[in-house]
């Protein structure tokens, strides 16, 4: 027998001895989640079909995109209350006008279930994205992950464009990851070779997202500086400007053909962030102090988590979101770049909501699993595995408890009743009264956030006493006033020198917040009178110019 050498013996005695490590519990939920694919997504199946009643969640964004979708369908072109609007983006209603003249009908089921195949949709392309970016175990979980989020839920049944902008976002992403970062399984260091329909998801999704939302602009910046970074980093030199040339003339399509409608002026929103930028002072005080606290407590941790973790709470986990953000540049620039752009467009122009994080969604899902995974790898020990779990069974719980109360509220009838704690539950009566009442010529002033909706109910003219409809005149329209009373009623009554009728309708009970405020609601009659001039107002010839 063959003796081992002194030195082979050293080596063998001071060697350490060979310990098995434990496997992550990262690994262990990946291979779980794999195994069981199949049974995780028909579960999310069940999840949204509980969740789907057919019922339209009244909203005075989503009234005016129906409004208009319907007028494009009619032959009336872009136009509400009979004049061309420059507010909205036109991809919805656009869309909706599709569904409308599909139908041959207004009604909102249609636009309700393709609303819900959308959410499906950008699901599949979330797991198409994590699928060419890791492999199929980290996609499923990601993709159930984004699944039993709240926000992300809860906008698959709310006819607004938030979730197709996040459609056309995911598209592009995921063209984006095949055209520039997905390497020849035979050769990986070599770029594959496109497939068509990638080229498609990049170019379509792009296009999608430039026509449903004014934050178009923010993936614009992170698509450009990203194609800048790619053409310097390679290996493709081409293809950036071949994508750079293609995004341009979407862009300058869509303002020339499709935004402009006056051919002398941009958008209103754009109108409305050019006077934002004019007062630097005023902005630096909203983005820092009143924007930036609102960011931090609780909006991120409200996105992320699908509710508000509490005091102090939510800004150490908004810091913590911000920075695994941050940390995507390192991973994929466009992610770091697409987020940070959402970010900046949030303390700058729009107010903090939890739903303008929507379109990053799954970025801030894929930064909060990879941090965990981070700190897991990193910091090996049971704290660290106590953390994991902890941190990882806070996103789901929260997001799977608020889900379940969503569908609650989704299976409640009757459904009215119970929704936004009732302040809808008369409408169905408003509307027929006004129906009846009212004609088509006809005008009435009603009280802000339910004019939209009515409007889109009744086919009527309905309208908020704002000053873009100073111009109606009592002395040479039918003019009406839905009460409850609201102060810009009272003004306008007092600018137009006129006075209300009597009540001609029977009372119709009903809730009501007063001022548009966030205080409780009160019980109040819905009261239609008529705006009648007074007897000292002259009666100028002509009719009033609009």
């Amino acid at each position: 027998m063959e003796v081992p050498a002194p030195n082979t013996l050293r080596r063998q005695t001071l060697a350490k001895p060979v310990v098995n490590q434990p496997a992550a519990i990262s690994d262990w939920m990946l291979q779980f989640a794999d195994r069981h694919r199949v049974k995780l997504f028909a579960i999310l199946f069940v999840i949204y079909l509980l969740g789907f009643n057919g019922q339209w969640r009244l909203e005075p964004d989503s009234a005016l995109y129906l409004t208009l979708g319907r007028n494009v369908a009619r032959g009336d072109g872009f136009t509400y209350q009979d004049i061309p609007h420059r507010l909205a983006f036109p991809g919805l209603p656009r869309l909706f006008a599709g569904v409308f003249m599909l139908f041959h009908s207004d009604k909102t089921l249609p636009p309700l279930v393709l609303m819900l195949l959308i959410g499906f949709g950008t699901l599949a392309l979330t797991y198409r994205l994590f699928f060419l970016y890791a492999d199929r175990p980290t996609a499923v979980l990601l993709t159930f992950g984004v699944g039993i989020s709240r926000l992300f839920y809860r906008y698959c049944f709310e006819l607004l464009s938030d979730m197709p902008f996040l459609l056309g976002v995911m598209a592009f992403l995921v063209g984006f990851e095949a055209v520039f970062y997905r390497s020849d399984p035979d050769n990986p260091d070599q770029p594959a070779k496109v497939a068509w329909y990638d080229w498609c998801f990049l170019i379509g999704g792009f296009f999608i997202a430039v026509v449903m939302r004014p934050t178009m602009w923010a993936l614009c910046i992170a698509a450009f500086l990203a194609l800048a970074w790619a053409a310097i980093r390679g290996p493709h030199r081409t293809r950036p400007l071949i994508v750079c040339g293609i995004m341009s003339s979407a862009v300058l399509l869509f303002y020339l053909k499709i935004r402009h409608i006056d051919n002398s002026s941009l958008g209103q929103y754009e109108e409305s962030f050019n006077s934002h930028f004019s007062h630097f002072g005023a902005l630096i005080h909203t983005m820092f102090v009143e924007y930036a606290p609102r960011l931090f407590e609780a909006t991120l941790s409200q996105a992320l988590f699908g509710t508000r973790l509490g005091p102090g709470l939510n800004t150490i986990a908004g810091i913590v979101i911000l920075a695994l953000s941050v940390s995507l540049l390192w991973i994929r620039p466009l992610w770091g770049l697409w987020v940070g752009m959402t970010v900046a467009v949030v303390l700058v122009a729009i107010k903090p909501l939890d739903r303008y994080f929507l379109e990053v969604l799954p970025l801030l899902v894929f930064a909060w699993w990879n941090g965990l995974r981070w700190l897991e790898r990193h910091f090996q020990g049971k704290w660290t595995s106590t953390v994991f779990i902890t941190l990882f069974l806070l996103g789901a719980t929260t997001n799977l408890l608020r889900v379940s109360e969503f569908i609650l509220e989704q299976r409640r009838l009757p459904f009215l009743d119970y929704y936004k704690e009732g302040r809808f539950a008369s409408i169905d009566k408003v509307t027929k009264m006004l129906k009846h009442r009212v004609q088509p010529d006809e005008w009435v002033i009603a009280p802000p956030k339910i004019a939209r909706i009515l409007t889109f109910l009744t086919d009527r003219h309905i309208v908020e006493p704002t000053p873009e409809y100073k111009w109606l005149e009592p002395n040479y329209q039918t003019v009406y006033i839905l009460e409850p009373l609201e102060d810009p009623a009272r003004q306008w009554l007092e600018l137009k020198q006129a006075h209300l009728g009597p009540v001609i309708n029977i009372p119709i009970p009903g809730r009501y917040t007063p001022d548009d405020s966030r205080s409780k609601l009160v019980d109040r009659e819905w009261l239609l009178r008529r705006a009648i001039p007074d007897a000292a107002t002259s009666n100028p010839a002509g009719a009033p110019s609009r």
